[in-house]
């Protein structure tokens, strides 16, 4: 059997590498067997596009990974968040905000790999999935459920949502079933289509607009500020806007400072997930996704195997008639 691979760029340049796993196992890690390993928007950002901040050498992307554990033999999904557990920020909770924290697939090596070791306490059961590739959601569900959760202490009122990728997509899943009026724009006429089908009815999808709202989620693409100035002339004074959007890191806000402040707008970053105030984001993510659903099938229908990456990066950005929400890499076993 040939040694296993993992997908990395150096020097600028995507490639295999031999999967930085060692043979003997190292203490309080385990081995994951990858299945499904996600692409996240924000690894498709650097992947396909030139990338103004910088990158770890080698950089082996992935954190979207569900596997088998090889020690227990079940199947998992990693949580990619490895805070120090012993700063301030960790005592509350508030693990993103870890001045050490290191991420699978940054800071550690990522799932694009036929194997990956990962910490034991980072492996979570994956419960019984009618599909366990939608595991590979609990990442941005977990991130959808911070922000509205951890970003939103109100009454639900309307929300709107900015942007029809896996992240808008859960955070509407996650604010309908907390009571919220939920508005999602979605500019792709099929993918409108097909998310109408897909979602709760009670979600409005709409292809050209949004109505005025309590709370607008900016959950789009972050390769300039029109999403984030679209927010802000949507919310109605007063309102809060949630930015969830991993912008690149070139890129500024346009919009009149005066107009933000002065309407009393609430302008709010949540990034990542925590385990604050009694919850857990990532579990309970993993825990509601148990429940499966078409708009999860939708958003996991479009799979390449693993030494299919540059196919997949390709179809997310080009031309094709059917552009996948989300490509899943799956063992090449």
């Amino acid at each position: 059997m040939s040694a296993p691979y993992a997908w990395a760029v150096e020097d600028g340049a995507l490639g295999r590498l031999p999967a930085p796993v060692e043979r003997h196992p190292m203490g309080g890690t385990t081995l994951v067997e990858v299945r499904y390993t996600g692409l996240c928007g924000s690894d498709v950002a650097k992947l396909n596009h030139p990338w103004q901040g910088n990158l770890p050498q080698p950089w082996f992307p992935g954190h979207e990974v569900v596997g088998v554990d090889t020690e227990t033999g079940d199947w998992v999904v990693v949580d990619a968040l490895v805070p120090c557990r012993s700063c301030r920020a960790c005592d509350c909770g508030h693990i993103h905000l870890c001045s050490e924290l290191r991420r699978v697939g940054w800071d550690l090596p990522g799932g694009l790999a036929v194997v990956v070791r990962v910490p034991q306490e980072n492996v979570v059961p994956l419960p019984r999935f009618h599909d366990p590739a939608h595991g590979v959601l609990a990442d941005p569900m977990a991130v959808a459920l911070h922000g509205v959760r951890c970003g939103l202490r109100m009454l639900p009122g309307r929300m709107g949502i900015i942007g029809g990728g896996v992240l808008g997509v859960c955070t509407a899943v996650c604010a309908i079933a907390l009571g919220w009026d939920v508005h999602l724009l979605v500019r792709n006429p099929a993918q409108s289509r097909q998310l109408q089908h897909a979602l709760d009815r009670r979600i409005t999808v709409h292809s050209t607009g949004l109505p005025s709202c309590d709370v607008v989620v900016d959950a789009a693409s972050g390769r300039n500020d029109c999403p984030l100035r679209l927010a802000v002339s949507t919310v109605r004074d007063g309102g809060t806007v949630i930015v969830q959007n991993a912008y690149a890191p070139d890129v500024l806000l346009s919009a009149p400072l005066r107009n933000i402040f002065r309407r009393s707008i609430t302008l709010r970053g949540s990034f990542s997930y925590c385990r604050a105030d009694g919850h857990d984001d990532f579990r309970d993510a993993t825990d509601a996704l148990a429940e499966g659903g078409d708009w999860a099938a939708l958003m996991t229908r479009d799979r390449f195997p693993l030494s299919a990456l540059p196919q997949g990066l390709e179809a997310l950005v080009g031309g094709s008639r059917h552009r996948p929400f989300k490509v899943l890499l799956t063992s090449d076993v």
